[in-house]
């Protein structure tokens, strides 16, 4: 690193003496990970180290093909076989089956975004990617804080050049965020990767490149971008193992750029009694959890608060960690975990923590608490009666149950062969989960040992690892990213029937009777299937548009309630006519939660927590 900032340094002070022509190289989309990259990613930078004149690289994005530490392992050692210093951001493949929730990225390049100056010239980097949760592109709150941060510090004379991964439009939700700090600086560009092309195109007025892929084009060949910036013009060159560079594009850096200022209310009540409404300003990949009129919350960057009925913070307690599990109380005890691999338990009331343990990997599971039954005898004994425990699982796929006064194991669940995301669903003696090895699982909770394993799916692209099961007690239905929806026997793990009609995607709930299941279709539409025939019972067109976040649809009185990639809740009453129940602004809601006195619980990505009832 005191290599890397001595040479950003030079830069820097290059930048202030003299403005002369000068290039650099441009690398996306290296997906290590799939058949081949690596080596392509190699032939790559041996031929960026024979260009003449290449001051630095950028990769913007997609440097793993699934997000695994391995792979950005290997990525990282052939990267650093640069000769020049080079600035590397993630995309949405590093960040979306992420083992480590994302931080192995930041750990192996110290940051996921980054600003530098080369000639006088300004070049930011930010992070579009979105941790576990759907495909597209968000800005999160704190980047777009650094970010304004960065800008005070710019000469409006300086040009700058914006950088991600999605194209710096509606790919990205909140893009028009970026786009109203760029507006009063002199802007000359914004470069992309993610859509494995050569393209000069526009976004609100700004100028905006897109690169080629590094992988090969129909096996053809591997390649990337030069850029060449000179008082006048920006030119673009591929490279490919021809090593020679040929023009594909041009940008003119006289012509003034007019970036338009968009205006959007972030925060809409349409239907909705709102009894509090909390903005944490940070970003919070967890649900918020209520209790017995308390809101307990953890945000990505570890801090967990428990706030009254009124949002006055009661407590607060850092984890020194992230936190991407939603918390549980059982008999008192808070129960947090880490994606580092800390299980912490908190005494709810006051916050002082009471104990914790270490696993030796991520823990990526929702967290599961209930009352053990079996009659494993612990090593240590315990104090009270309390037969509380808790279930979690793990980056490699391991499920644990420990007893959650003592944290000592009751049993190890070592059979799934990829990351366990979802909440398990826990029904009678059974704990059932799905996996990122495309499995689903079915254990005993008291022993732990496996009673049926369903793989009717074989691609882990497709697996049934984030859509929360649902089950009217005789079957399980989920959804999985094929589209599909699938009935499976409780009992015995049979495909009781499965459909495709429903262009599902991770997302599915059942009645209060458990006769009619909702499939939220990933375009526009909401769909009521019979639990019993998985007939059509009737389809209800929502303008809601593209939609991959996943959540839990739920019935609330008469009513049909479920959260949206858009940043709204909708609401389908019982002659099937839709509303927006309410407008949480730019940033993907998470699932409902109904909780006491018939109150609902929302809260988004951008950490905006809102209990309310339905007017």
């Amino acid at each position: 690193m005191k290599k890397l900032k001595y040479i950003i340094l030079l830069l820097v002070i290059t930048g202030t003496v003299y403005s002369q022509p000068y290039r650099y190289a441009w690398i996306t989309d290296m997906h290590v990970g799939f058949p081949g990259a690596e080596k392509e990613l190699d032939s790559v930078v041996s031929s960026v180290n024979k260009m003449k004149n290449i001051k630095f690289l950028i990769a913007t994005g997609d440097i793993s093909e699934k997000g695994k530490s391995s792979e950005l392992e290997t990525a990282k050692s052939i990267l650093d076989k640069l000769k020049i210093p080079y600035f590397i951001i993630p995309g949405n493949h590093d960040t979306k089956w992420s083992e480590s929730g994302s931080f192995t990225f930041k750990k192996l390049w110290d940051d996921d975004k980054f600003y530098f100056v080369a000639n006088g010239d300004i070049y930011i980097g930010l992070n579009s990617g979105i941790p576990w949760q759907g495909g597209g592109g968000h800005i999160k709150p704190e980047d777009l804080r650094w970010l304004e941060e960065q800008l005070l510090q710019v000469d409006d004379s300086s040009g700058v050049y914006i950088i991600t991964h999605h194209p710096l439009n509606e790919q990205i939700d909140n893009w028009f965020m970026v786009m109203n700090l760029l507006k009063e600086k002199n802007v000359k560009m914004s470069l992309n990767g993610h859509g494995h092309a050569n393209k000069i195109t526009e976004y609100n007025g700004l100028p905006a490149v897109m690169s080629r892929s590094t992988l090969s084009k129909n096996q053809d060949s591997w390649g990337y971008t030069i850029v060449e910036s000179d008082d006048s013009l920006l030119k673009f060159y591929e490279v490919d193992r021809s090593h020679k560079p040929v023009e594909w594009g041009q940008i003119n850096k006289t012509e003034e750029t007019k970036i338009k200022q968009i205006d959007s209310v972030q925060f809409i009540s349409y239907k909705a009694d709102i009894k509090l409404h909390l903005d944490l300003e940070s970003t919070m990949i967890s649900l918020p959890l209520y209790d017995k009129g308390k809101i307990y919350s953890c945000t990505e960057n570890g801090i967990a608060t428990c706030f009254d009925s009124t949002g006055s913070i009661l407590w607060q307690y850092d984890t020194f960690g992230n936190v991407y599990s939603q918390p549980v109380i059982i008999d008192g005890y808070l129960i947090i975990s880490t994606i580092q691999g800390d299980l912490i338990t908190l005494n709810a009331f006051t916050g002082e923590q009471i104990q914790s343990i270490g696993f030796d990997e991520s823990i990526t599971s929702q967290l599961l608490a209930f009352d053990y039954t079996g009659n494993k005898t612990l090593l240590f004994p315990k104090a009270t009666e309390s037969k509380a425990c808790v279930v979690l699982g793990t980056s490699s796929g391991k499920l644990y149950c420990y007893d959650v006064e003592t944290l000592q194991e009751y049993w190890v669940f070592d059979r799934p062969g990829g990351m366990i995301q979802m909440k398990p669903l826990h029904i009678g003696n059974k704990i059932v989960f799905g996996c990122w090895d495309s499995k689903i699982y079915c254990i005993d909770d008291r022993t732990g040992l496996l009673i049926w394993e369903w793989d009717k799916i074989k691609n882990f692209y497709y697996s049934p690892a984030v859509c929360q099961p649902v089950t009217d007690g005789k079957k399980i239905y989920i959804t999985s990213p094929n589209k599909y929806l699938y009935a499976i026997d409780l009992q015995l793990g049979i495909t009781e029937w499965q459909k495709d009609s429903y262009n599902a995607w991770e997302s599915v709930g059942i009645s209060n009777d458990k006769r009619l299941l909702y499939v939220k279709d990933i375009n526009d539409k909401l769909h009521l299937v019979s639990a019993i025939t998985s007939n059509w019972v009737k389809i209800v067109k929502i303008n809601f548009g593209l939609d991959t976040m996943p959540g839990t649809i739920i019935n609330y009185k008469d009513k049909i309630l479920f959260n949206s990639k858009n940043g709204s809740i909708y609401s389908v009453d019982s002659k099937y006519n839709y509303e927006t129940v309410l407008f949480m602004g730019t940033s993907r809601v998470q699932s409902l939660q109904v909780k006491e006195d018939d109150l609902l619980l929302a809260s988004n990505m951008d950490g905006k927590i809102i209990l309310f009832s339905i007017k």
